[in-house]
Order: C-alpha cells, then sequence, then structure tokens
C-alpha cells in the first residue's frame, strides 16, 4: 500500500513540474525567445516506418531552427535513465532534424540534488568517465535558470542588432515580440548560413587545389590560415564540413564558438576547429557579458580583486567607479590585480576558456578562431594571434585591458560587458 501511494506521488509530482515547464516554454514562445514547443512527442528511426521509436518529453524549437530536446523522470535511477539515454542516442542519431540539436536535457525533481547516483553521474559526465548522450542532467529549478539565461542570451542579441543598425529599430517597431523573434532569428542566423554553405561548398575546395582564380577570398582566407596552422596541405583533403550548430553552456549560454569546421584528410585524420563571428559596422564589438559572480569564479580571484569586481558591476563607468573607491583602493591596485590573471582572463573573454562550470563540450564550445566582418571586409585570426594584435595595439587600455568595460542594456548593477576593438589587420 506504502509502495502504491509513493508512486502514486511521484506521478503527481511529475505531472506538476510537466505543468511548470509548459508554462514557462508557453511564456518564452509569446515572448518570441523561442518559436514553438511540442509535448510528448513520438519519433521513428529515419530508415523504419515505425513512428513511435523514441520519445521527448519537450522539444522545443528556437527563433534560429535549433532544437532543444528533454526527457523528464520523476527520479534519478540509472536503469530508467538509460531508458531516456537510449531515446536521446536515437533522436541525435536517427532524426530528421539531428544536426540541429543543440541540447539534450535529462530532467529530474529538485530533490535529485540530495540523491548521490545523480551527482555522481553528473560528475562522471562531466569528467568524461561516463558516456551520456544527455548534454544536460539538470533538476527542474536548474532548468527554469537555463531556460532564464537561454532567454538573456536571445534579448541581448537582439539588442545588439538594434544598437549596431538604428533602422532595426524602426523596422521592428510595430512588431509583436513573436514576429520580432522571428525577424532576428532569421538575420542572426543568415551570416552564419552563408558561411556554412560556403565552406561546405565541394567547388570551394576543388578551386582551392587548383588554385583557381575564381576561389572565394574569405574560403581561402580561412582554409589556408587553418591548413597551414595545422601543418596540412590543401591536396591532402578530401572533404570540409562546417556546421553553426554548438552545444549550449551548462547555464542555457552560447558559447563563444559560432561556426565548428571539419576537415578530412588523406591521412585518415579528421581536424576540428572552431570559429568565433563578429560582424559589425563598429570600431568595438561585444565579446563577454556574465556577472561579476561569474568573473570572480573564472579568475579565481582573492577577495580584494573580487572587490573591484563587484564595485565595478555598481558603478559600471570609469569616472563613477573611481568616484567611489575608499581610500584604501585604487584604479591602480585594480589593474595591477587583473594583470596578475591576464593570460587566463583574455582567454576566457574571447574564447571561452577556464569556465569549467559551464562547459559541457570544451572542444566545441571553446573558439580558436576569431573571423571579423567589418562593413564586409573580412580579417581571420586564431585567437593567439589575435589577443597579441589588441594587447600591442595602441587602442585605449582601460583597467590594463584591450577590452572596453561597460554593462549591457537594462543590467546595470548585475553584469559586467567588455567590449572588444575590432583590428582588420591585412
Amino acid at each position: 500500500m506504502a509502495k502504491n501511494v509513493d508512486n502514486q506521488n511521484k506521478v503527481n509530482a511529475g505531472l506538476k513540474n510537466s505543468k511548470i515547464i509548459e508554462i514557462q516554454l508557453e511564456q518564452l514562445k509569446s515572448e518570441g525567445v523561442i518559436k514553438d514547443y511540442k509535448i510528448d512527442i513520438n519519433f521513428g528511426h529515419k530508415e523504419f516506418k515505425y513512428k513511435k521509436q523514441f520519445l521527448a518529453n519537450f522539444l522545443i524549437e528556437t527563433i534560429d531552427d535549433k532544437f532543444i530536446v528533454i526527457r523528464r523522470s520523476t527520479s534519478f535511477r540509472h536503469d530508467r535513465a538509460k531508458i531516456g539515454f537510449y531515446d536521446f542516442d536515437g533522436i541525435l542519431n536517427h532524426s530528421s532534424f539531428s544536426k540541429e540539436i543543440i541540447a539534450t536535457i535529462y530532467l529530474v525533481p529538485d530533490l535529485e540534488l540530495e540523491n548521490n547516483d545523480f551527482v555522481n553521474a553528473r560528475e562522471k559526465i562531466k569528467s568524461k568517465d561516463y558516456y551520456s548522450p544527455a548534454t544536460h542532467l539538470l533538476t527542474l529549478s536548474e532548468f527554469i535558470s537555463f531556460l532564464e539565461e537561454y532567454k538573456y542570451d536571445v534579448l541581448q542579441k537582439e539588442n545588439e542588432y538594434e544598437e549596431e543598425d538604428e533602422k532595426l529599430k524602426q523596422i521592428t517597431l510595430q512588431m509583436s515580440p513573436i514576429e520580432k523573434g522571428s525577424f532576428f532569428g532569421k538575420k542572426g542566423n543568415s551570416y552564419e548560413l552563408e558561411l556554412v554553405e560556403l565552406f561546405s561548398n565541394y567547388k570551394n575546395l576543388v578551386d582551392l587545389k587548383n588554385n583557381s582564380k575564381d576561389l572565394n577570398p574569405v574560403f581561402k582566407l580561412v582554409i589556408n590560415k587553418i591548413l597551414s596552422d595545422n601543418s596540412i596541405l590543401p591536396q591532402d583533403v578530401i572533404k570540409i564540413e562546417s556546421t553553426n550548430t554548438v552545444p549550449l553552456l551548462f547555464n542555457g549560454g552560447n558559447p563563444k564558438t559560432d561556426i565548428i569546421l571539419t576537415i578530412d584528410t588523406l591521412q585518415s585524420n579528421t581536424l576540428r576547429e572552431t570559429i568565433s563571428i563578429k560582424s559589425t559596422t563598429k570600431d568595438r564589438v561585444s565579446c563577454h557579458d556574465y556577472s561579476s559572480k561569474d568573473f570572480i569564479r573564472v579568475l579565481n580571484c582573492n577577495e580584494r580583486l573580487g572587490n573591484y569586481l563587484n564595485l565595478f558591476q555598481q558603478e559600471p563607468a570609469l569616472k563613477s567607479f573611481n568616484q567611489f573607491l575608499t581610500d584604501d583602493f585604487s584604479e591602480q591596485e585594480f589593474t595591477k590585480l587583473l594583470n596578475e590573471k591576464r593570460d587566463v582572463f583574455f582567454k576566457w573573454v574571447l574564447t571561452g576558456e577556464s569556465d569549467n562550470l559551464n562547459l559541457t563540450v570544451p572542444e566545441l564550445q571553446i573558439s580558436r578562431y576569431l573571423l571579423l566582418n567589418k562593413n564586409d571586409e573580412v580579417a581571420f585570426y586564431s585567437m593567439e594571434d589575435y589577443i597579441s594584435v589588441i594587447t600591442s595595439s595602441k587602442t585605449k587600455k582601460t583597467f590594463g585591458t584591450p577590452f572596453g568595460w561597460t554593462y549591457p542594456s537594462k543590467q546595470r548593477g548585475k553584469r559586467i560587458q567588455l567590449k572588444v576593438p575590432v583590428i582588420m589587420l591585412k
């Protein structure tokens, strides 16, 4: 009898959690943050007629035509989790949209944080000791936070587009949130998709090998640089594939990588490289947007440096920041303390490296290269090269760094935003 009651309680809890998720997703849809979602949808293997092989409790379609797959459970047990993992594996490998999935989330109640099996499984998956087709093992509260961060990234990107081009504000002024989300989803995706098609086009590879005068200059610039850096000859390349489907961070945010290149060679080696894309008309472009708490965590700050970062978040302008410094604090000391973290700091800001809490697939999420497009002029760097470029440039330095320090729109006192100079070296 007691077991039946316990099972019924779990069913009720599962139904309640499902309703909470549905409410959250409906709100995101109405705000234009996601395109659509489906509940308890089945999928078949693309090579078989049976249509109910794999189950997703929720399927989220994003405004840039990517997918987030969710399987939920009333508790975490290895035997039960294997069922959900089987569904993930099938959807990831055999669904019609498998190449557009940016997260597979196995969702459990908050109480599972007290379950050692759940906690240990997360650690083993993160350390690569345990295979899981789930990119995220989350509790309900963590998932709500995940959606909040995802929403923030989407809306902040829209703000950046509007700041970049004043005309866009007028174009979208009369749009509903759903129409606006769709508009920016297509706009944000267009340049990346153009590059994905460019790099995946076999004719461009043939033109590169033949040193054709018709070779696309962006393809030539990017691929020659990557091949040279890896000591690969163009003649040894069999195939190049490209995608802008990059796994989301643990917190729901977007990683620094925008495009992943996969290069197959005659030597049966596969090279995978990651590229961050910055397209702008400005001299500086946003490259980093986190709370001071995250700065302190990733940089492993001492209390003194942490105090400076917290203060800048509250007073995110150089003049007001200095006005609020007490007698025993100074801009010079802040600069000195930041400089002691220089290597970790610069790499985190530009590549995403060292954010161990949020990196779920580091080899895909950490960006090794930077492609800049300024007024249709393109430059391409390794991240190491670009760090050297901006460090040695004569651009204004703030706190000893080449970045502009500010705050994101409507986020004063909540987050710190850094902007990187756009330098187009030939």
